[in-house]
Formats: structure tokens, sequence, C-alpha cells
């Protein structure tokens, strides 16, 4: 009888999609091995919505940075610096 294990579920591959000479590699990681590719927080496992999510619902800033101490304020607002510039640069080509 053999011990060999096989995994239930095919490991997704671990490779960060956003290159390192990207505006968005200091902020941001995507990385199919990680969190099923949801878009985090750079040296975190905190996906980029959470951010939106807590905004939305009329947190502040620091409510957000509380919840998720490893995600660091530079980083937070460096996303939402990305964002509104994509933003407007998109609304700009109307």
């Amino acid at each position: 009888m053999s011990s060999t294990k096989t995994p239930l579920t095919p490991a997704r591959e671990e490779r960060e999609l956003i290159s390192s000479d990207s505006l968005l590699a200091p902020f941001i990681s995507v990385n199919p091995g990680r969190m099923h590719g949801e878009p985090c927080f750079r040296g975190s496992r905190v996906p980029i919505q959470h951010l939106f999510d807590h905004l939305r619902a009329g947190d502040p800033l620091a409510v957000f940075l509380e919840d998720f101490p490893t995600v660091s304020r530079e980083q937070a607002v460096a996303v939402i610096d990305l964002a509104s510039r994509g933003l407007l640069e998109g609304l700009r080509l109307l």
C-alpha cells in the first residue's frame, strides 16, 4: 500500500502578476497562489477591496488601519491616489 498523499485540490501557481517596474508594485500584489489572486496590499493578505468597503461604510482611514495593522498608511493612501487617478484619467477620455 502506498503512503503517497495527493492534494485534494491542485496548488495554485505562486507568481506575481504586477511587474516590478509598475507604479502599483510597491503597494499592490496580485498572485494567483495567494488569496485566490485577489489584489492585496503588498506584504499582506489584506485585499484592496477591504479598504474601499471601509470607506464606503463611512469609516475613516484610521479605522481601516487599526483593523488591518499589516497595511501602512502610505500603502492605503497610495492605493486611494492610484484609484482616483485611474478614474479621472478614464473620465477624461470620454
